[in-house]
């Protein structure tokens, strides 16, 4: 998200120039593959300055046809992407015009007005339907009276090449509130982090729904950032009435996300700061009726020391400090075993952040006694955050992480794990070519004195296909100007 809305999470409380890098000799983490697998990364934006926050999809009808997304910090201030249809090897560019329409006023071209009515969007969240459809989820917001910021999502039929234009097709509106998003005292309020899902099992009887959830920051009005779900039944051309998910004491929440089991069945994740700070503990919430009712949400996991990467309100790793992913639960549905997977960081009582797998059978995901003990995915030796799963249709278990295992816990770099056997032995492989320092990396500021923020992002992306595993992630490339500003969305392809 722009910087007012790091402004707008703190006011709320939501604790949660050198040279291009160099490569460091790699310290391989213990349970390293023995053989490596087939590996490929390459720049997707490849552009002037900074994107961040990149979820990825691939396209059920055509596995070649990958969509990401990203922030991005060009004139145009909204939400990038770029697509590819040759498997990730060659993409669209993001300059002049690799930009979500409709929704900032601004092009690439000074002289070129948008077709949106904001000043800047982020948060992207994106998905495939079953017929190919893309999906393209997308918050707008303005920084001047009276604030107004919306979710939206774009629609896309030909691959995620080109996106409703603004003009003769709009994109969706998803959250119905909009108004004073300053969110300060009691009056404010906004959606943040949003994550997308769509159902693409045959057997559902809910095949074809688009589902959004996010979570409403709401100012000090009693329920404190509730939970909220939308659903489409007509492929993102409307959306429900948003169903809040949390009630009373449940606040302080992030971090929403739903995987969808075989029948159709939600499994709504997220994480929860138990009247305090983010990342306290993990929720987890059920819907059999396709989004229309959740169950009451129960805890599944507590944190010993969420990692929280948030300056300068939290930052508990060593280094210089820097704003990334963090701890958070990602969900997937394994459905070769029928059950919930979860993964999430920590920091252990060793004082090195981990990730730590869990899960539980389909039908006891309410109750905590059918979790597992969370335990660590292929142990390192530096400190791991910013933890991302999938599970292919075969039951690989797909893992992708921050990891500073490489350079004596200093430069960020990141790994693939991967598990055949449903978690209980891991492999992994270090995908980034060079390791960086996120501390002098990131965003355009002008209120800071070096001119950058140091913010990567606060999510990633991992999709499994039943060969391999595609991520994306944010690095660096070498500064196009006097800025370590030109962060650029990676894309990785491992065949394990």
């Amino acid at each position: 998200m722009r910087i007012v809305l790091v402004v707008l999470v703190a006011a709320l409380g939501a604790a949660c120039a050198t040279e291009a890098p160099v490569a460091t000799a790699p310290q391989v983490p213990s349970l390293a593959r023995a053989s490596a697998p087939s590996v490929f990364v390459v720049d997707v934006s490849r552009d002037t300055t900074a994107q961040n926050e990149t979820p990825v999809a691939v396209n059920p009808r055509n596995a070649s046809n990958i969509l990401t997304g990203a922030n991005d910090w060009n004139y145009n201030d909204g939400c990038a992407y770029n697509v590819s249809f040759d498997a990730g090897h060659t993409w669209s560019p993001t300059l002049p015009n690799g930009f979500i329409p409709g929704l900032t006023r601004f092009t690439n071209d000074p002289d070129a007005p948008g077709t949106g009515v904001y000043e800047a969007a982020g948060d992207p969240a994106v998905a495939f339907g079953p017929d190919g459809t893309a999906f393209f989820a997308c918050q707008a917001f303005n920084f001047t009276q009276p604030y107004e910021i919306a979710l939206y999502v774009s629609r896309s039929t030909d691959g995620g090449l080109t996106w409703q234009d603004g003009v003769r097709d709009k994109p969706a509106q998803v959250s119905k509130w909009n108004g004073n998003g300053k969110s300060k005292g009691s009056s404010g309020q906004f959606p943040d982090h949003e994550s997308i899902a769509v159902d693409d099992h045959v057997g559902s009887p809910f095949f074809g729904s688009v589902y959004v959830t996010w979570v409403q920051f709401d100012g000090y009005q009693g329920t404190h950032s509730p939970v909220q779900v939308a659903f489409s039944r007509d492929g993102a051309r409307s959306f429900s009435a948003p169903f809040k998910v949390t009630q009373g004491p449940i606040r302080n929440n992030q971090d929403a996300r739903i995987a969808i089991g075989s029948d159709g069945t939600l499994y709504l994740t997220f994480d929860n700061g138990i009247q305090g700070g983010k990342g306290t503990a993990n929720y987890v919430a059920v819907s059999r009726d396709g989004g229309a009712s959740w169950t009451t949400p129960v805890v599944f996991s507590v944190y010993d020391n969420p990692v929280c990467l948030f300056p300068p309100y939290c930052f508990n790793i060593s280094g210089l400090p820097f704003r990334a992913p963090g701890s958070y639960p990602a969900p997937a549905f394994d459905a070769a075993r029928n059950r919930l997977d979860v993964v999430y960081a920590d920091i252990a009582a060793d004082g090195v952040a981990k990730v730590f797998f869990t899960s539980a059978p389909a039908a006891g995901v309410s109750d905590p006694a059918q979790w597992s003990r969370p335990a660590v995915v292929a142990p390192g030796t530096g400190d791991r955050f910013g933890a991302e799963l999938s599970v292919s249709p075969g039951g690989r278990v797909d893992v992708m992480f921050d990891d500073r295992s490489y350079s004596g816990n200093t430069l960020a770099d990141l790994t693939y794990a991967s598990s055949t056997d449903g978690a209980a032995t891991w492999g992994s492989t270090r995908l980034s070519t060079a390791g960086f320092d996120p501390g002098l990396y990131g965003v355009p500021s002008a209120s800071s004195a070096t001119g950058i923020r140091p913010f990567i992002g606060d999510y990633n992306g991992i999709i499994s296909l039943a060969d391999r595993a595609v991520m994306t992630w944010t690095g660096v490339a070498p500064k196009t100007g006097r800025l370590n500003d030109n962060l650029e969305i990676f894309f990785g392809s491992v065949t394990p």
